[in-house]
């Protein structure tokens, strides 16, 4: 039987947080060896890079497959019962999800005979943190999933929000906690890019989704940008306490070697991190 495997899913503007995330995972496990943790670099897979500027559907409208985006990775999610050659169980989590529990908590939820358990959302599902039966997911091939998005048979967030999927056990939202960091937190999720705590003071590189015209008319862009609501940079997050807990696990991560002094320096120069991210974990 396969081993227990938890796969983040990145890209190589997000690697920093993918790899303290493999961390926080580590650091928790009571047993070191009892899971596997991959690490999915689409930045590195011909797959995404031949899907590179390819169009394709998403909420019923023609977009372009950007590489370069902050979130370029995300259809990877799809890929971990695939390369578990469909045994076993599997965990998908994206680099910007850290646990704050033994993993293995999750491993241990009964599916009842689900092949998925995720959190619910309002109208689908929140397929950031999966728990998954590889065995009853036989039909997640990544490159039929490109193919089929490429030639317009599918839409990209039928996959995202699992439109097609039936077989899926709720979670409740302690294990994906979206931005919240609290007792009955297990899994924190810094899902809202514009203030990833790495991230302040870069210029956004990211793909906004458009806003609703005002009065089906006015772009609404246009009218934050006059009232300077509309940033082009990241900013600092909400929660002091959640910045304080990110730069507390990349300090404990460079202690015990899952990151270097080195690979942060180039994560600066290549402005995938803040440049003054050094200096804080020198600080606290």
């Amino acid at each position: 039987m396969a081993k227990n495997t938890v796969f983040i899913h990145t890209n190589n503007k997000q690697l920093l947080g993918a790899k303290i995330a493999h961390y926080a995972i580590f650091k928790h496990l009571n047993d070191k060896d009892s899971v596997d943790v991959k690490i999915i670099n689409v930045d590195n897979l011909s797959i995404f890079k031949d899907f590179s500027n390819k169009k394709y559907l998403r909420k019923g409208t023609e977009i372009t497959y950007n590489p370069q985006d902050l979130q370029s990775f995300t259809l990877s999610r799809f890929m971990p019962p695939q390369l578990m050659n469909y045994e076993g169980k599997a965990v998908v989590i994206d680099p910007d999800i850290f646990p704050l529990i033994d993993i293995n908590q999750l491993f241990n939820i009964e599916l009842q005979n689900n092949a998925i358990a995720c959190c619910p959302k309002k109208d689908d599902w929140d397929t950031s943190v999966m728990l998954m039966d590889c065995s009853q997911l036989k039909h997640w091939r990544i490159e039929n999933i490109i193919n089929d998005l490429i030639n317009k048979k599918t839409d990209y967030v039928d996959w995202m929000s699992l439109k097609m999927e039936k077989n899926i056990l709720p979670l409740p939202r302690e294990w994906n906690s979206l931005d919240s960091l609290s007792d009955e937190t297990k899994l924190l999720h810094t899902t809202q890019r514009l203030t990833q705590p790495w991230k302040t003071g870069l210029p956004i590189d990211f793909t906004r989704n458009k806003l609703p015209k005002l009065f089906g008319l006015i772009p609404r862009e246009w009218v934050l940008k006059i009232r300077g609501k509309y940033p082009s940079k990241y900013q600092a997050h909400p929660d002091k306490n959640i910045e304080r807990f990110f730069i507390q696990l990349i300090k404990e991560s460079l202690e015990n070697n899952f990151v270097s002094r080195e690979f942060i320096e180039k994560e600066i120069e290549a402005k995938h991190v803040r440049p003054d991210l050094l200096l804080l974990i020198d600080k606290s």
